[in-house]
């Protein structure tokens, strides 16, 4: 498998991981100290306060579905960046029939390859646009809101 292949794949494993809530599988895409920043969830200075929060937020859902596309990756020895677009859907089927939010954006991940597997040692996901019902996640996001001004 090529570098580049690999590192698709553990985007792809994030997105298992999320979805079906296998934190285990989530603690094994990243290194142990990653700086996670993502522009409508936060500031995370280790991926275990990332999966502590994502715990409780994801708790109130009934479903995600999180998917990446468009990945671009650069390696350089045993590091690499890694641009991918992304789109998370959210559902709360108490909300019916409002029950959706989707957002869409994309990740820049910096990754190290460590004992010979790839692991993302930064994050920054940024949200570009939203769609259907902001209460899905408990926000309080206006009509027409800019994501970007979220953070």
């Amino acid at each position: 498998m090529t570098d580049v292949h690999e590192i698709e794949q553990l985007l792809y494993r994030y997105a298992i991981a999320i979805d079906t809530r296998n934190w285990d599988l989530l603690d094994s895409c990243f290194t142990p100290d990653a700086a996670i920043v993502m522009s409508v969830a936060g500031r995370y200075p280790t991926p275990a306060h990332y999966r502590d929060k994502a715990k409780v937020v994801l708790a109130g859902l009934d479903a995600t579905h999180h998917v990446f596309s468009a990945v671009t990756v650069q390696v350089d020895g045993d590091r690499a960046t890694a641009h991918s677009y992304y789109q998370a859907q959210h559902c709360r089927n108490a909300l019916a029939p409002r029950s959706l939010f989707l957002i869409g954006g994309w990740v820049d991940d910096e990754l190290t390859r460590v004992d010979g597997r790839w692991l993302i040692s930064s994050r920054r996901g940024t949200a570009v646009w939203f769609d259907g019902n902001p209460a899905v996640l408990d926000m309080d996001v206006q009509p027409g809101a800019n994501p970007a001004l979220l953070a």
